[in-house]
């Protein structure tokens, strides 16, 4: 009776030793094939980011270009009151055209929007993804800073124009100018989140 008892008591441990191998085994497999799986996917999004990347990062290059030499136009306009109202159309135009462009690369870069808020197995995807985030926020940033850059030397000519306009014997009106408003971007950004603003003083 007893010799029976320590069989089955045996061949009960037998069969629990066999059902938690079994689960470990398929645990294990399971986990190896997710992580291959994982892998296989993390180098695919990889390429993809890659290839996007590429494209955002050659147009957000002559998009910096263009922003630096927009600064440089805005010194130029507004070294003589005089005349500023003359010029103020063509910077206008040039600032919708600057803030097109980032627009652009923002839409084109969509998928990178999409796919960096995960982080990957492979280095390189998230190396661009974090490329990615400085490069467009500072972007943004700079441009964000040369509308209000401009919008100040505006209201410098608008006060300009109360006092010329005002003085005794004017025989020239000025007219005041608006200040440029933006329709997609019209504050500092953040957009990986690290608590600084990249872009925000032309940096």
């Amino acid at each position: 009776m007893v010799k029976k008892q320590y069989i089955n008591l045996f061949t009960f441990l037998i069969g629990i030793s066999l059902i938690m191998s079994g689960v470990i085994y398929v645990f294990t497999k399971t986990y190896k094939d997710e992580k291959k799986e994982k892998q296989i996917n993390d180098e695919k999004i990889a390429d993809e980011i890659g290839n996007v990347y590429k494209t955002f990062f050659d147009k957000e290059a002559k998009i910096t270009k263009n922003s630096d030499e927009l600064y440089t136009a805005i010194l130029d306009y507004s070294a003589y009151f005089e005349d500023m109202n003359d010029g103020y159309k063509d910077i206008v135009k040039k600032i919708d055209d600057y803030q097109n462009s980032i627009k652009e690369i923002e839409d084109i870069s969509s998928y990178l929007k999409e796919k960096c808020v995960s982080s990957y197995s492979v280095a390189s995807a998230n190396d661009k993804c974090n490329a990615y985030y400085i490069n467009l926020e500072r972007t943004i940033n700079n441009y964000v800073g040369t509308v209000k850059f401009f919008n100040i030397k505006i209201g410098e000519y608008n006060e300009w124009t109360k006092k010329e306009n005002g003085s005794v014997g004017a025989t020239v009106k000025y007219n005041e100018l608006s200040n440029y408003v933006s329709s997609y971007y019209n504050d500092y950004v953040d957009l990986n989140n690290d608590g600084t603003f990249l872009g925000m003083n032309n940096d």
